[in-house]
Parts: C-alpha cells; structure tokens; sequence
C-alpha cells in the first residue's frame, strides 16, 4: 500500500504528518507499507492508495481523483493530533480491506 503525505511544497508539514501516520498505521497492525512525502503537485499526478493532508489541500488532491475514490484522501486539521489521524485513517483502511 503506497500512502503519501502531502503538503504545500512537500518539505515542512508533511515530514510531521509521515512521521504521525506511521505511528499510526503501525499502531493499528498495518504491515505492508511505503509512506513518501509529496508536494501537492506531484501528489496530483502520482499513483497513491491513501493521502493525508491538510484540510486545504485535501479538496485539490480530491478532485484529482475519480469521484468514488475520493475517500482516500484524509483530511487532518491538527498535523500532532494522532487520535484524528488514527480515527480518519482506520475508516479508510477498512474501506481499502487492509484492516
């Protein structure tokens, strides 16, 4: 499973949210993953199964996907807040049948 995190350029806040994610996809029994960082840009035109990103960026990486696949891209409004992190993600990997 590819997860990208996402943010305005690709250097500052996503290296937070890779950190936090992983903490979280460890935590919630997730075994095989690659998490990158990705500026908006290139997210918008790479390959991903799962994206967190800010809650502005999330309607432009949204929109680049197919209307059925929009879920996969997880808002977070708080980059520290595991607990949202944890509770967005999880829906999302049901969904994708890796929990």
């Amino acid at each position: 499973m590819k997860v990208l995190a996402v943010c305005g350029l690709g250097i500052g806040s996503s290296i937070i949210l890779k950190i936090n994610i992983g903490k979280v996809l460890d935590e919630l029994g997730v075994k095989d993953y690659s998490l990158d960082v990705a500026d908006i840009g290139t997210a918008q035109s790479v390959s991903f199964d799962m994206a967190i990103t800010s809650v502005e960026l999330a309607g432009i990486l949204s929109d680049s996907l197919p209307e059925q696949e929009r879920y996969r891209v997880i808002p977070i409004s708080n980059f520290v807040d595991k607990d949202e992190m944890r509770t967005k993600a999880e829906a999302v990997l049901k969904r994708l049948g890796e929990i």
